[in-house]
């Protein structure tokens, strides 16, 4: 239906005239620029069908049945297009959506039942935000887009960019540098039991270019003598935090951590918010805070807060913002950052899913933050993400956070 259609026509039309078997089914009536292109389809002979049953079995599929417009469930012989088009993918031909694949939302990402997984989406004057958050990125394989004209925006959403190194902010430093004019960071957490959280977030801090940073917990042993270690004492951790420009709290600390949370939650230093922290302010809500600080949850963690649903990411992140004065990194594929614009990471990837990734990623944020980068947050998302596929580039499959942690230099100085 609509102009979508009308592409698959133009498509269909290229590839008669290219002299390759093209097959097309219709399954609505064309108007306006859309029964244009069928007339250019017909006119190089090019001969419609009106169900999917009369096709053959194909090498490439192109999907064109719907658009941007999408926003429920497919039904009739859209879904049933739909399912034959999975059959086809599902015996090797390969699938290429125009615009967006059929059945996803092009705004926020949400994959209805049925949906088109693509191996290839091409989209159109403007790129869809839901391509490359939600289930967009499982669900479009490789995007190429068109800008078609020169004044096209580049996102479907309004107030929304993507990341790109265009955008950050890395910071410098002078041929004099020392550890102490480079930044302290506190890392409370990583608590006995889960101290790999907090050895994960205190060396990516480190790697990330910090001059000091400390650990504060009440494990016994550590396995990285760089972390300078805090005693698991309220008087100590608070005296700390205020000679650190930036804290971060939350990985592995635990649940039973109320006294610490509240303490510098009332200190005057940038506060990077995560994992258990996080948790606990979900059943405890505090006062907005005076200091600025940064949430980094995850989509369970975002739901906790605000009761959001996970369909629509955008929704959850505008919840989160009417929850908190604070910048919100809401994580998972095409991770979100609160601002004017929105930011959107396409840098999406199974490996950012693996355990430790968070930890990482807060710890990265909390040293950039502290070396005075004026935007930490989209910063850290961008090296964070950029240091995953690094590692993914440099040791194949199975890359674990640590991995990640090791070429966060390289990727900085790129």
């Amino acid at each position: 239906p609509g102009n979508n259609g009308g592409d698959a026509y133009g498509v269909a039309g290229l590839l008669v005239l290219a002299g390759i078997p093209t097959q097309l089914v219709a399954l609505t009536t064309p108007t306006g620029d859309a029964l244009k292109a069928r007339h250019f389809f017909e006119d190089v002979g090019g001969v419609v069908l009106d169900t999917v049953t009369a096709l053959n079995a194909a090498d490439w599929v192109v999907d064109g049945l719907l658009g941007t417009g999408c926003d429920r469930p497919p039904e009739g012989l859209i879904a049933s297009a739909i399912h034959w088009i999975h059959a086809q993918r599902a015996e090797g031909a390969l699938v290429m959506s125009l615009d967006v694949p059929s059945g996803l939302n092009a705004s926020t990402g949400q994959a209805y039942c049925p949906s088109v997984e693509a191996d290839m989406t091409l989209t159109f004057l403007a790129l869809k935000t839901g391509l490359f958050t939600g289930e967009g990125p499982s669900m479009s394989g490789e995007v190429c887009f068109d800008a078609l004209k020169p004044w096209s925006v580049n996102m479907l959403a309004p107030h929304t960019q993507l990341i790109s190194q265009e955008r950050i902010d890395l910071p410098s430093h002078s041929k004099t540098a020392h550890k102490g004019s480079r930044g302290s960071v506190l890392v409370v957490g990583g608590r006995h039991g889960m101290e790999g959280a907090g050895q994960l977030c205190g060396l990516a801090a480190l790697r990330t270019g910090a001059g000091k940073v400390f650990w504060a917990t009440d494990a016994l042993v550590s396995d990285i003598p760089e972390l300078i270690r805090v005693p698991w004492d309220l008087n100590a951790i608070t005296d700390c935090a205020t000679d650190c420009l930036a804290v971060v709290i939350g990985p592995g600390l635990g649940l039973d951590a109320g006294p610490v949370i509240e303490a510098l939650w009332a200190l005057n230093v940038p506060l990077v918010v995560d994992a258990d922290a996080l948790n606990w302010l979900s059943e405890h809500p505090l006062p907005n805070r005076q200091a600025p600080w940064i949430g980094t949850p995850h989509p369970l963690e975002a739901h906790r807060l605000t009761g959001q649903s996970f369909d629509d990411r955008f929704i959850m992140l505008e919840s989160l913002e009417t929850l908190y004065e604070a910048t919100w990194v809401l994580k998972g594929a095409g991770t979100l950052v609160t601002g004017k614009p929105t930011w959107l990471n396409p840098l999406a990837n199974p490996v950012l899913g693996t355990a430790g990734s968070g930890d990482v990623l807060a710890g990265m944020i909390g040293s950039l933050w502290a070396q005075g980068s004026k935007s930490p947050a989209i910063t850290g998302v961008w090296l964070h993400s950029q240091a995953f596929l690094a590692a993914l580039d440099q040791r194949g499959s199975d890359v674990i956070a640590s991995d990640a942690i090791e070429v966060i230099g390289r990727i900085k100085t790129a």
